[in-house]
């Protein structure tokens, strides 16, 4: 079967393949992204994917013009947004991922990535305590990207030393914490792994949804 929603779209078992090989190698999810690609051009998931393999490589001009393109193609994939945001961070500065972020700021409250955006932007422009709040409820409410769940709780617990190792500026109009937020949390599986991981944490089950 085929999603109408993406132009020449890839068909669901091939999908399925290359998610299964990004689980064993990424020389041979390349190789089957690759002819993806070359049957697909305009299929957004796979530059999403192929993106996410380049950087968890750390090719990372590869990896952002496909995350880039995937943008471009298809503005509703957030999980191509969120990691070409987060490229941008890590890269490039919080100017550039922020800017790259800024329409998952505008989702509403019970989309975690918007909320994740959110708490990511006020953590770069100095607010930790409000990005905490932020990425607590994004936390709360993740059904769809569990994946990113030690990577979250990570954030929250390095938030006051990621605010201080980068000293950055504050940001007018981020500041409204959500009232239901809590900013103390017992520690997770994964929470001290590593910021700068650019694995294919968001990839697990987010390319089986259908109302994304």
């Amino acid at each position: 079967m085929r999603d109408d929603r993406y132009p020449i779209a890839c068909d669901d078992d091939t999908l399925d393949a290359i998610k299964a090989a990004m689980q064993r190698s990424d020389e041979e999810a390349l190789a089957l992204l690759d002819a993806a690609v070359s049957r697909h051009p305009a299929d957004a998931r796979l530059a999403l994917l192929r993106g996410s393999v380049y950087a968890s490589q750390g090719a990372y001009p590869q990896a952002f013009a496909d995350l880039s393109q995937a943008v471009v193609m298809a503005p509703e994939l957030y999980a191509a947004r969120f990691m070409l945001g987060y490229l941008e961070l890590c890269h490039r500065g919080a100017a550039q991922a922020i800017a790259v972020w800024h329409p998952l700021t505008q989702l509403g409250e019970h989309e975690a990535l918007g909320d994740f955006a959110r708490g990511l932007t006020l953590l770069v422009t100095g607010q930790p305590e409000q990005a905490r709040a932020f990425l607590q409820r994004g936390l709360e409410g993740n059904r769809e990207h569990p994946e990113l769940s030690p990577f979250v709780q990570s954030l929250i617990e390095k938030s006051h030393e990621i605010v201080a190792a980068g000293e950055p500026a504050p940001v007018p109009g981020f500041g409204a914490v959500p009232a239901a937020a809590e900013t103390d949390h017992d520690t997770g599986d994964g929470a001290d792994e590593d910021l700068g991981n650019g694995s294919h944490l968001l990839l697990g089950g987010y390319l089986d949804r259908r109302d994304h």
